[in-house]
C-alpha cells in the first residue's frame, strides 16, 4: 500500500480563463485572498461572489436575466418535439430578428393563465419548476429563456442537464435534443455555443415525467474545490445563508483539487481525526479538520481500491485500531499494523449477501451496537422502475456478530441509507421514498419483521411467491416529502449523558438525520409509547435543524470537540448544493436557539418542551398554534401524496411551567401507516428578560408520527 499525503494549502491549481491560481491563504492577513484576488465585502452575498468570480475570470460575454414559463402539455417521452404553444412564438420572433414578447400569457395544462417569470441570474444554479410552482408537477413541459451579448463572434463551451429531457435552441437553431427520462446531472450534456456579435437568444424546453422537474446550465467558470472553499468561508462569515448560522455555524474543510471526496463513509479515529471513505474507493485520514478556517487540512490515504464503500467505522481492538467498511459485496476489516497511516491488511469479515451487478445494489454500514455487533443494510436492485432482489438478502438488514457470524435480521427494506443505535440499545434504520415507501422514514430493526418492500421476501425461509405479505413494521418517524427533505441519510445519536453546556447538549438523547438531496440536517425526538391496546411502539417528531449546507448530506459523525462532521456527495444521486462533494463541520456558537425541544404524545394531545423560557401569554394562546394530520398510501407506485388530510382543533394551550405547554387537541389519529401530526407554532415568543425576548421560534414546525395514542 502506497502512502500518499496531500496538503490542501499547497495546492496551486489553474482555474481556467484568466489563469488565476488558488493561492495559499495567509490566515493572519488583514485582507484575505481568494486565489489571486483580494476578498472585498459588497452589499449582498451575490454581488460579492460575482465580483470575485468576475475578477478571477474576466467575462467575454454578458448574460441576460433568465425567464421561466410552465407548465404545458407533455404526455409521454418521445413527444418533446411537439410544440406546446410558447416555443412557436419565441422562435418566430427570433427568426424575424425581433425581441420575443415575454409579456404574453398562455394557458397551461391546468387551464390557468401562465406568464413568464423573471428569475435573475440562473447560471450554475438549479432551476426547479416544482419549486416555482410550489408543488410537484407531473407530465408537463417547461421553458427557460435568456440572452447572451457578445462584443465579437466567440465560442463558449458549457455543460447542462435536466430532469427529464431537454431541448435547446440557439438563435432559433436546435442544437440539443434529449428526449428521455433521467435525473439531473448538470454536467451530462456538453454543448458548444457559437455566438455571433450582438444579442444571442437561448430557449430551453424541459420535459417532466414524475419527481424532479428541473434543469441547470453551468455557464460560469467553476472554481476548483480549494478556492471555492476559501470564498464560501468568507461569504458565510459576512452573509450567513440561514438564521440557523447564528447558533450553529458551518465550516468547509478544504479539499485539494486532485481528490474527489465523494463521501460514502465517515468515522472518527481514536485520536479524534476524521476518516473518510469515498464512493471512488479511497479512505482518507484528515488532519487540520478542526481549524476555522480549515484551509490547511491535509489528507493521508489509508486505503484504496475498495468497491464503493458507503460506510465506515473505526474501533480499537486489542490495542490495535481496526477500520471496517461495507463494500458492495462484503464487510471488510482493515488494520494498520505498523502504524504508518496506511492499511497493511484487508480481511473479508463477512460476505453473507450477493451482488448481481445491478447499479442500485448499494450496501451501507457498518454501525456497531453496544454488544459489538456490526449492522449492515442492503439496497434492492432497480429494474423497470421497481425494486428487485435478484441475489440473496438484497432488501435486508444483517447483523454480524464479533466472530463474523452473519444473521439475516429483517426484510422489506428499499434504500436504507442510514443505521443507528438508540439510547436504549434498539437499532433503527432510515429508508428513502420510492415503491412501497410513501415518504422517507425511520423504523426500528425488529428481528423477523417486514419493513414493507416485498422484493426481499423471496429469501425468507419457508416463503413462497403469492403468499400474503406480513404486516408492515410501523414507521417511528415519517419525514414529510420536500417539507423535511427528499433523501434521508444517516442516523447520529447525541448521547443522553451529554451535558447541557456542551455543543448541541440541549438536545441530548436526540437523533440527527441528514438529507442527501436538500443539503440539510434534521433533528428527531423519539419516545416509547404504550397504546390503549397495550402495544409498545417507538414514535416521535422530526424538526428542521440546519439547512443551506454546500452539498448533499450523506454521513454524520461527532468530532472529538463535540462538533458535527458532515460528509457530502451528489454523485449519481443529485443535490441542490453548490458543490459536488465535500466535508463540513457544524459547530455550536454558544447561543441556544429557541426551539421546540421535545414533542410528547399524550392521551388528549401533546406536551411541548422548549429549549428556553417562553412568553406565557403567547405560549398559552390557542391562536399561536395550528395542526393538520395526514398519512401515506402503501402501494407499489413511487412514493405517496399526503392522504386523508384533516385540520385538527386545538382546544386548549396550557402553560405547565416556563418551558412546557400542554396542547389539548381534538381528533388525534393512530394506526394504519401512522398519521403525521404537523404542528405550526408561529405565535410562540421568547420570555421577557431572556436573550431571545419577543423572538419567534427558530423553527416553527414539527412533525409527530402517531402510531399509538398513549393509553392513559
Amino acid at each position: 500500500m502506497i502512502r500518499r499525503q496531500v496538503v490542501a494549502l499547497a495546492v496551486m491549481l489553474t482555474c481556467g480563463g484568466a489563469g488565476a491560481l488558488a493561492q495559499p491563504v495567509d490566515q493572519a492577513a488583514e485582507t484575505p485572498m481568494i486565489g489571486s484576488v483580494p476578498y472585498k465585502k459588497l452589499g449582498t452575498r451575490g454581488a460579492t461572489e460575482r465580483a470575485i468570480i468576475d475578477a478571477l475570470f474576466p467575462a467575454k460575454v454578458e448574460w441576460g436575466n433568465w425567464h421561466a414559463l410552465w407548465a404545458f402539455p407533455f404526455r409521454k417521452f418521445g413527444d418533446l418535439h411537439l410544440d406546446a404553444g410558447p416555443e412557436g412564438d419565441i422562435l418566430a420572433a427570433i427568426s424575424a430578428g425581433t425581441t420575443p414578447d415575454l409579456g404574453k400569457t398562455y394557458v397551461g395544462i391546468d387551464g390557468t393563465a401562465r406568464s413568464w417569470k423573471d428569475l435573475g441570474d440562473m447560471r450554475n444554479r438549479v432551476l426547479s419548476f416544482n419549486d416555482l410552482q410550489g408543488d410537484e408537477i407531473d407530465w408537463a413541459a417547461g421553458y427557460a429563456y435568456t440572452t447572451i451579448t457578445a462584443k465579437e463572434p466567440t465560442t463558449l463551451n458549457v455543460t447542462m442537464g435536466a430532469d427529464d429531457g431537454m431541448r435547446l435552441w440557439l438563435n432559433g437553431r436546435l442544437i440539443l435534443d434529449v428526449d428521455a427520462p433521467r435525473g439531473l446531472n448538470p454536467d451530462e450534456d456538453r454543448v458548444r455555443l457559437d455566438l455571433r456579435a450582438g444579442v444571442n437568444h437561448l430557449l430551453f424546453k424541459v420535459s417532466q415525467g414524475a419527481g424532479g422537474f428541473e434543469m441547470q446550465v453551468n455557464a460560469r467558470p467553476a472554481l476548483d474545490a480549494f478556492t471555492a472553499a476559501q470564498l464560501q468561508y468568507h461569504l458565510d462569515v459576512d452573509f450567513p445563508q440561514t438564521p440557523e448560522a447564528e447558533f450553529y455555524r458551518n465550516t468547509v474543510v478544504g479539499v485539494p483539487g486532485d481528490i474527489e471526496l465523494e463521501v460514502g463513509g465517515l468515522a472518527i479515529m481514536p485520536d479524534g481525526r476524521p476518516m473518510v471513505s469515498t464512493r471512488r474507493g479511497d479512505v482518507w485520514i484528515v488532519d487540520g479538520a478542526y481549524d476555522s478556517p480549515a484551509f490547511k487540512a491535509t489528507y493521508t490515504r489509508f486505503a484504496s481500491g475498495l468497491h464503493e464503500p458507503l460506510g465506515l467505522a473505526a474501533r480499537v481492538e486489542k490495542g490495535v485500531t481496526a477500520v471496517y467498511c461495507v463494500q458492495r459485496g462484503e464487510l471488510t476489516r482493515m488494520v494498520d499494523a505498523n502504524s504508518d497511516g496506511a492499511a497493511d491488511s484487508y480481511e473479508t469479515f463477512s460476505d453473507a449477501w450477493g451482488v448481481s451487478g445491478n447499479y442500485h445494489e448499494f450496501a451501507f454500514g457498518p454501525k456497531f451496537d453496544r454488544d459489538g455487533n456490526a449492522w449492515v443494510t442492503l439496497n434492492v436492485g432497480f429494474c423497470a422502475a421497481l425494486g428487485k432482489s435478484i441475489v440473496p438478502y438484497r432488501g435486508w438488514a444483517i447483523r454480524v456478530s464479533p466472530d463474523g457470524t452473519a444473521t439475516p435480521w429483517c426484510d422489506g427494506l428499499r434504500s436504507p441509507n442510514g443505521i443507528g443505535e438508540f439510547s436504549d440499545g434498539a437499532m433503527f434504520y432510515l429508508d428513502n421514498q420510492g415503491d412501497y415507501v410513501g415518504t422517507n422514514r425511520m423504523s426500528q430493526l425488529v428481528k423477523g419483521a417486514f419493513m414493507g418492500h416485498p422484493a426481499g421476501l423471496r429469501w425468507r425461509e419457508n416463503w413462497s411467491e403469492g403468499q400474503t405479505p406480513p404486516p408492515v413494521q410501523p414507521a417511528t418517524i415519517w419525514f414529510p416529502y420536500r417539507k423535511m427533505g427528499q433523501s434521508a441519510a444517516d442516523f447520529l445519536l447525541l448521547p443522553p449523558n451529554t451535558p447541557a453546556s456542551a455543543p448541541f447538549g440541549v438536545f441530548a438523547g436526540q437523533v440527527f438525520v441528514g438529507d442527501q438531496t436538500d443539503c440539510l440536517v434534521n433533528r428527531c425526538f423519539i419516545e416509547k409509547v404504550k397504546g390503549k391496546d397495550g402495544v409498545e411502539v417507538y414514535q416521535g417528531a422530526c424538526f428542521p435543524f440546519r439547512r443551506a449546507l454546500q452539498c448533499g448530506v450523506n454521513r454524520l459523525m461527532w468530532g472529538k470537540d463535540g462538533s458535527m462532521f458532515v460528509g457530502q456527495t451528489d454523485r449519481g444521486w443529485g443535490s441542490i448544493g453548490r458543490a459536488r462533494f465535500g466535508l463540513e463541520r457544524i459547530d455550536w456558537t454558544g447561543s441556544v436557539p429557541l426551539e421546540i425541544k421535545e414533542m410528547r404524545a399524550r392521551p388528549d394531545g401533546f406536551d411541548l418542551t422548549f429549549t428556553g423560557d417562553v412568553d406565557r401569554a403567547s405560549a398559552a394562546s390557542v391562536a399561536s398554534y395550528s395542526m393538520t394530520s395526514y398519512t401515506y398510501e402503501y402501494h407499489e407506485p413511487y412514493g405517496s401524496d399526503e392522504m386523508e388530510t384533516r385540520t385538527l382543533a386545538i382546544r386548549e394551550a396550557r402553560a405547565i411551567d416556563a418551558q412546557t405547554v400542554h396542547l389539548t387537541i381534538d381528533g388525534l389519529r393512530e394506526g394504519g401507516m401512522g398519521f403525521v401530526h404537523e404542528l405550526h407554532a408561529e405565535g410562540v415568543r421568547g420570555a421577557a428578560g431572556t436573550a431571545l425576548a419577543g423572538k419567534p421560534l427558530l423553527h416553527t414546525t414539527a412533525y409527530y408520527t402517531l402510531q399509538r395514542i398513549p393509553g392513559g
